[in-house]
């Protein structure tokens, strides 16, 4: 099935020339976009002049929003797509240029920190599991190689900032309801007494699912203490988590055709699930120092308990106990030599995990033999060095070197089956980019930018389809980029354009055997090509209306890959579609407001042979609330409507699933409605 663009094309410019959502005044006070600056944690600038594609979410931007999952912030931001909104026993997977879009679960190939702190493990995966999107307040998302800074991110940066203690003593309470068994209570209460400033945050979410077998349950708790002093602010973060989710796992074409709303039957015959109790603790340290520089130290450490079930007997069931934690820092100098001035930051990471991994027989949801017993662990150290030029008042350049080593070992304490596959793999690269920026008129600039990145398997992906230890043929993947952008921002409009080209080398593709349904295992792909086009659009349209448009075309293929199914060069890279499109119209006067918006996807290959696809499918959202002063007390009823037109969709695909278990179908249309009270 094709994606009728056009025809989407067509309905949102009668949506911008509609006035059949509210018939109201407008306000004489004139509304502007503020200039946008980067305030990423590793490198301050303005948007305008940076050379690379930096999108900047906020959450003034879309009120309303229900929270399930970060999605509806990213869906937003050309050329990143995710899927996996419902099924939280999966979590959300976001990719950034196709980076991430592997993996059944969880974020890979992109570097996500919360107020400066990594939410990345040492090894490379993040799970969002943690996040209180109720705290979001900004979101920074660096799309192409970001590994100069970061480390190992081939894909990209998801920069999250979170709300800080308000300056006066402050109460919230958010209570929502919605179909599908869907309820939330959330509270959070802060406020600041001299220099110290402290939030406390609750949150507790139950969704029973649109498919048999989905409950979930997550509860989270977070805290953060600022203190600031003359010379910086230290900020103490802590969250913790208790999180249960059923998993009604992927299902055949033949299947989604008799029943959307089935579970896959192994799933419900041995009751796949999983657990997660985790805790982390950050402290950073924002130091001012001599003239205009600055400098940051970041540390954290953290705990998780892990278990699951997935739906077959042999070593059907999986635990860990998992500690890691990581220091880092950078310091920023300001200096002028040969008569240009330079903003040099040089920097460091030290990260590591320890993981007590054990497998067992699952004998229909009953723990059964034991199968695995092994310590897993990984290192990983980092040195970096990046210059930012002002060449002139309209060039800046910039340029970057980073060196990582990444250390990753198993002992293997199974004895069973008399051999031992303990071992270690040391995985080192340089990486490198460089920007140059042209403002051509003072609100529009040229940016092109070269940059290198590397993507290590993490210690999940390195298990071996044989047995225990790693896959010692596994290798990392390697890419080279190139990029070419025009940007432009006044007081009402804000656009961006992005061409670009990656080249990768050791593509890390999943894959699973007939055996062990819903468990992924690796191997590379010899050469791939993603050629791509990324537009975005913010336009302030009247005082009260806004306009935001987010357009992405991917052309990503193999270039050399031989597999079992034979020779795959010139197949589509599964898992990514190739046009995907946001587009919202806002209205917003006097506390109310109305959000009208559609996201929209071609369709999507479920394997690396190009066999078995998802259609494309446009789904249209409608949120609507207003914010209320009522003495001392603001109140903030809204109600929102996912998929208004009931449209059938997948709301993930599975790739490359040995049983062509593909699909997991998406819910019809969706209400939910909420209020939000401040104190």
């Amino acid at each position: 099935m094709r994606l009728p663009l056009g025809l989407v094309a067509s309905g949102l410019w009668l949506l911008v020339d509609s006035r059949v959502l509210l018939a109201a005044e407008i306000d004489n006070t004139a509304v502007e976009l503020a200039p946008l600056i980067i305030t990423s944690p590793r490198s301050n600038a303005r948007w305008l002049s940076t050379p690379a594609a930096v999108t900047v979410v906020e959450a003034g931007t879309a009120p309303g929003e229900q929270n399930l999952a970060l999605d509806t912030w990213l869906a937003r931001v050309p050329g990143v797509f995710s899927l996996n909104r419902y099924n939280l026993a999966q979590g959300l997977r976001p990719s950034i240029r196709g980076f991430g879009a592997r993996g059944n679960f969880g974020v890979r190939g992109i570097r996500v920190l919360v107020d400066g702190v990594p939410l990345t493990m040492p090894d490379g995966q993040t799970e969002l599991d943690g996040l209180d999107l109720g705290l979001v307040e900004r979101m920074e998302v660096l799309r192409g190689p970001a590994s100069v800074l970061y480390g190992n991110a081939a894909g990209g940066v998801l920069a999250i900032e979170t709300r800080e203690p308000s300056v006066l003593p402050s109460m919230q309470l958010d209570l929502s309801a919605a179909g599908l068994g869907y309820q939330r209570t959330r509270g959070e209460i802060g406020g600041s007494h001299g220099n110290v400033g402290g939030l406390l945050a609750f949150n507790s979410t139950h969704l029973d699912g649109y498919r048999e077998h989905g409950r979930a349950q997550t509860n989270s708790l977070t805290g953060k203490l600022n203190w600031y002093a003359p010379a910086g602010r230290l900020r103490l973060n802590f969250n913790a988590i208790d999180n249960r989710a059923e998993d009604p796992g992927g299902l055949t074409a033949t299947q989604v055709d008799a029943d959307r709303r089935q579970a896959a039957p192994n799933n419900l015959r041995f009751d796949a699930d999983e657990y997660i109790r985790q805790q982390r603790l950050g402290l950073v340290w924002d130091g001012y120092a001599a003239g205009a520089d600055q400098y940051q130290l970041r540390s954290y450490w953290g705990h998780r308990e892990f278990g699951n079930r997935l739906g077959f007997t042999t070593s059907g069931q999986t635990t860990f106990d998992r500690y890691f934690g990581g220091v880092g820092g950078q310091y920023s100098h300001y200096r002028e030599l040969i008569g240009v001035p330079h903003k040099i930051t040089t920097g460091f990471d030290l990260e590591a995990q320890r993981d007590d991994r054990r497998r067992y027989d699952n004998l229909f949801g009953e723990r059964g033999q034991s199968r695995q017993q092994q310590d897993e662990a990984a290192l990983s150290q980092g040195l970096f060095i990046e210059d930012q030029l002002d060449l002139t008042k309209k060039w800046q350049a910039t340029f970057g070197l980073r060196y990582d080593q990444v250390r990753l070992a198993v002992d293997d304490f199974y004895l069973a089956d008399n051999r031992n596959d303990s071992g270690s793999r040391r995985l080192e690269d340089w990486n490198y980019s460089a920007g140059l920026s042209y403002r051509f008129t003072p609100q529009q600039s040229l940016y092109a930018r070269l940059a290198s990145s590397f993507e290590t398997p993490t210690i999940s992906e390195l298990g071996n389809p044989q047995g225990g230890g790693f896959n010692s043929a596994l290798q990392p993947a390697q890419a080279f980029s190139r990029e070419l952008g025009i940007k432009g921002e006044w007081p009402s409009l804000r656009y961006a354009l992005a061409l670009y080209r990656i080249d990768l080398d050791d593509e890390l593709v999943a894959f699973s055997l007939p055996a062990q349904p819903g468990r992924n295992f690796y191997r590379n792909a010899g050469e791939s090509r993603r050629d791509g086009l990324e537009l975005s659009l913010d336009w302030q349209l009247a005082d009260a209306w806004r306009w935001s448009v987010g357009y992405a075309y991917n052309r990503y293929r193999f270039i050399e890959y031989e597999a079992t199914a034979g020779d795959l060069a010139g197949r589509h890279s599964p898992g990514i579609p190739r046009q995907t499109l946001f587009s919202e119209l806002a209205y917003e006067h006097q506390g109310g407001y109305v959000r009208l918006g559609v996201t929209a996807q071609a369709r999507v290959y479920a394997n690396d042979a190009n066999t078995q696809s998802a259609p494309g499918y446009a789904l249209f959202n409608l949120r609507v609330g207003t914010r209320m002063q009522l003495g001392e007390q603001s109140l903030e009823p809204y109600l929102g409507i996912d998929n208004m037109l009931a449209r059938a969709y997948f709301d993930n695909v599975r790739i490359n699933d040995a049983n062509a278990r593909y699909f997991e179908p998406g819910p019809g249309r969706t209400l939910y409605a909420g209020l939000r009270v401040l104190f």
